[in-house]
């Protein structure tokens, strides 16, 4: 059980990364970083959670991920503040309360919610493809 539940989450990472590198790919092969706003090339791409990708309530929501530069995910800490006005700008100020208040009621989701979920973003992922023109 506890292996499949590994699995289950592993899978969920690979199809969010897969969604925001579709999603969020702009102007050929370049990406903006939600954070410094920079330009950069998508093969340097992390999937950078605004909120810590620890709490099960928001790991997967696409509204908490977005593609950033290695720079600010990693060594600024996911640069939070600059990743928080881009959230406010994309989303409405209420939406990133919604967030940083629902990411306290951390779930912990059951082999069975996780594969419904695996299920889901399946779809996810092609509705975004097929919006992209792939």
């Amino acid at each position: 059980m506890k292996r499949e539940r590994k699995r289950l989450i592993k899978k969920l990472d690979s199809l969010c990364r897969q969604i925001l590198l579709i999603r969020d790919l702009c102007h050929g092969d370049l990406f903006r970083c939600i954070s410094c706003r920079q330009f950069l090339p998508i093969n340097v791409a992390q999937a950078g959670h605004y909120i810590s990708r620890r709490y099960e309530s928001v790991r997967w929501d696409l509204q908490n991920i977005h593609l950033q530069c290695a720079s600010c995910n990693k060594w600024l800490n996911g640069n939070p503040v600059e990743y928080r006005k881009s959230l406010v700008a994309m989303y409405g100020v209420q939406e990133v309360e919604r967030l940083e208040k629902f990411y306290r009621e951390s779930p912990c989701y059951s082999v069975f919610g996780l594969s419904q979920m695996v299920i889901e973003y399946k779809e996810k992922l092609r509705n975004v493809a097929a919006g992209k023109g792939a």
